[in-house]
């Protein structure tokens, strides 16, 4: 009205331009700008540090269990499908980046929301409001029965997803054998078994997500209803003005907003808490080679006893009171049946696997006691199938000795015969090539293999079958470069190629012995071995 005193902030910075309309106008627009700017401002910064933090837990969260993976015993992983695994580091993980983003962006300001209109609604009639709030104790009810039925259903499911990408990986990496006999409608019949039971499970998550909200909403609607029937009620009598009414159901009205939020997120936190646990199970598993108080020497003489040692991978024994000696600079041919246990000789001093009884010593050191890394430095594997990682062959070359210089691999090479096939590429040891070296012969991955070891230049070698499935003209450029690496060593052999033997100063056979009279083996289970000495090999 004219002649009424204007006042107010707008008013106040309206008289700086002048104080007209006008001015009181344009301060009103850019007033509108710089609040929806501020509040735009506070926006990013807040989801920008918010989810930003959820990123970095779960990138912190995915290397931790990526790296306790890689460092659980060999007796884990035999257990376990690289799919499962595959599943958990990398499936699981980002739905707990989920149910974080979550946590950050949604749950936080609605709890802060409820939290605040209840001390609101108090504050204005604490009569009505605890009449409101009654319910709260039904709605936890409820959301705890709803979460309880969600977990399960989402362990369920984590579980089959699981299993469907351990399929899945099995299949790829089957894939020429599947070609090879044309099963594809096989495995496709397979697939479909185990993708239906995911689709089963996905369908009961959505269904329960589905019935969460309206439920919980039923729930709070009885707050409301009581408060308008009990405040009605009061307002006819006068006991409190209509207007506190009108406020009251309001407040409760805006409280439906912050619990739609929370049923709709219940789902995803109790499918982060089910990842979670998974992810955990492999956290809880124990780990190996702690460490020993001994003082570890800088490098071994090569001595090697196995004293009364026994391995059981959980389908009968394998090894029984196995006791062999080999002296610093021996070179062990280690014969016997298929399933007698050489291999699991070799894995048994080369820390793969611990005894189940008796002791595996290296130069007196417990083998299951000493760090991983120094084992590592003494003992150097080349297994019957080597495995290439995607990266260049100088990579590979390498593997157990990272920091090794151009110079020292260049020799390595030369020495096992990985230059006889690297010269003739393009790029030379600089050819980059695909994981498992996918585009090499069996004989050359091997000589990478042998180039390897000869790196990590280790006092006690041990060769898995290096020839095995070779032909004559790969086995003998193989038997080559082996020649080169035992030189000056202790070395272990598993092989029943002459051409190996021959290198060896000793043989030892594992055979199937008088132990059977004492536990007779079912024919599915490899039987105790015993190690017997059979003679010094005949060098040529």
């Amino acid at each position: 009205m004219r002649g009424q005193k204007k006042s107010g902030p707008l008013h106040e910075v309206a008289r700086w331009f002048g104080g007209s309309a006008v001015a009181m106008l344009m301060v009103a627009s850019v007033a509108v700008l710089l609040i929806t700017a501020a509040s735009g401002l506070f926006d990013y910064l807040g989801d920008r540090f918010m989810n930003g933090a959820g990123e970095r837990i779960t990138s912190r969260i995915r290397s931790d269990v990526f790296g306790y993976v890689e460092r659980l015993p060999m007796a884990f992983h035999d257990r376990q499908t690289i799919g499962e695994l595959t599943s958990r580091v990398v499936s699981d993980t980002s739905r707990i980046e989920s149910s974080l983003l979550d946590l950050f962006t949604d749950l936080i300001p609605a709890v802060l929301t409820l939290v605040g209109t209840a001390v609101v609604l108090l504050s204005v009639s604490w009569e009505l409001g605890l009449i409101g709030l009654c319910v709260a104790p039904l709605v936890y009810v409820t959301a705890l029965h709803f979460a309880r039925l969600t977990r399960r259903n989402a362990r369920r499911k984590r579980a089959a997803v699981g299993n469907l990408t351990g399929f899945v990986t099995e299949s790829l990496q089957g894939i020429r054998t599947v070609h090879a006999f044309g099963n594809q409608h096989m495995q496709d019949a397979r697939f479909s078994t185990t993708n239906d039971k995911v689709l089963s499970l996905g369908l009961r998550s959505v269904d329960l997500s589905a019935r969460f909200s309206p439920v919980l909403q039923s729930v709070g609607a009885v707050g409301t209803a009581a408060v308008l029937f009990v405040g009605g009620y009061g307002a006819l009598h006068g006991w409190w003005a209509v207007g506190i009414l009108v406020v009251v159901t309001s407040y409760l009205k805006n409280m439906l907003s912050p619990m739609k939020t929370l049923a709709k997120l219940a789902p995803s936190f109790t499918q982060g808490a089910a990842s979670a646990e998974r992810i955990a199970d492999i956290l809880d598993q124990p780990t190996e080679h702690l460490g020993t108080v001994d003082t570890l020497p800088a490098r071994v003489a090569g001595q090697i006893e196995l004293r009364q040692v026994g391995l059981d991978y959980g389908r009968g024994p394998v090894l029984n009171n196995l006791n062999l000696r080999i002296r610093p600079g021996e070179r062990i041919a280690l014969l016997g049946d298929n399933g007698a246990g050489k291999s699991t000789t070799l894995s048994l001093i080369g820390g793969l696997y611990g005894p189940t009884h008796g002791q595996v010593l290296l130069d007196g050191h417990s083998v299951p006691e000493v760090p991983e890394h120094w084992l590592h430095q003494q003992v150097a594997m080349v297994l019957q199938d080597t495995f290439l990682f995607s990266g260049t062959l100088a990579d590979n070359l390498r593997y157990g000795r990272p920091d090794a210089t151009d110079e020292e691999v260049a020799r390595v090479a030369e020495a096992a015969l990985v230059s006889e096939f690297s010269n003739r590429l393009e790029d030379g040891l600089n050819t980059t090539i695909s994981a498992g070296g996918i585009g090499l012969s069996g004989g050359q991955r091997q000589r990478v293999g042998i180039a390897r070891a000869l790196l990590v230049d280790s006092p006690v070698v041990l060769l898995d079958e290096p020839t095995a499935g070779l032909d004559v003209t790969a086995e003998e450029l193989v038997v080559q470069a082996l020649t080169r690496l035992v030189e000056g060593r202790t070395v272990i052999m598993t092989t029943h190629q002459p051409a190996l033997t021959r290198l060896a100063t000793r043989t030892v056979y594992l055979r199937r012995g008088g132990v059977l009279e004492e536990m007779p083996a079912r024919p599915v289970v490899p039987t105790p071995v015993e190690a017997v000495i059979i003679a010094p090999a005949t060098s040529e």
